[in-house]
């Protein structure tokens, strides 16, 4: 379905280039842009997201089908515009990374248990950051649903202003590069669940205004 799209989006703008107006052709070249980058994703078995926000969804898709759909809730925008094409994920920061329980072998005359010591959902963080290529940060926030939550997302956009913009920005621009910040808002349930699907070297594509 995909490849289908990609090829009718191609015809049209090698067919029709001069007659549409400049901002009409540069939204068919970013969505064209956007049906390439999902096509190449499309063409392994590996998990990767479609962060859509323009209609506030975080899809997690295989093959072009998707596996589970991620509403958000709010977002914000800050820095360089962000180009429709195929990125990795580099890192994933949490102030509490999970670990794995540590399994202890039985002393002698104790009884062993046969409860699996492995990682849930339950355990995933529900705020961190994803690092992704072109020096982008992406930050995965609760939305608030309490006084405590309130007052964490409250403390985060404090730091964000005041220290991670200032000092992303002069970073990368002393290095010839730019900087930008998305932070999204999603429920506390669905912010585990990415984190737990979204793994290291998987690739995403982001489709922004």
């Amino acid at each position: 379905m995909i490849f289908i799209r990609l090829l009718f989006l191609s015809l049209f703008l090698a067919l029709g280039v001069e007659a549409a107006p400049a901002v009409e052709l540069d939204q068919l070249v970013r969505e064209n842009n956007l049906l390439k980058s999902e096509h190449q994703f499309a063409k392994t078995p590996q998990v990767y997201v479609l962060f859509d926000l323009v209609e506030k969804e975080i899809f997690i898709k295989v093959r072009g089908t998707v596996l589970k759909e991620l509403p958000i809730d709010s977002l914000r925008i800050w820095g360089a515009p962000i180009q429709v094409k195929p990125m990795t994920l580099l890192k994933k920061d949490a102030f509490i990374e999970p670990g794995r329980k540590e399994i202890k072998p039985a002393k002698e005359g104790e009884e062993t248990t046969s409860e699996l010591q492995a990682l849930q959902l339950g355990d995933m963080p529900a705020r961190y950051r994803l690092s992704l290529e072109g020096n982008i940060w992406l930050y995965v926030r609760p939305k608030a649903e309490g006084t405590l939550s309130t007052l964490l997302n409250i403390f985060s956009s404090l730091k964000s202003y005041l220290i991670i913009r200032p000092i992303g920005t002069l970073w990368y621009a002393l290095r010839g590069g730019s900087f930008t910040e998305i932070v999204i808002y999603v429920s506390e349930s669905d912010a585990r669940s990415l984190y737990w699907t979204f793994q290291e070297g998987y690739g995403c594509v982001i489709w922004s205004e």
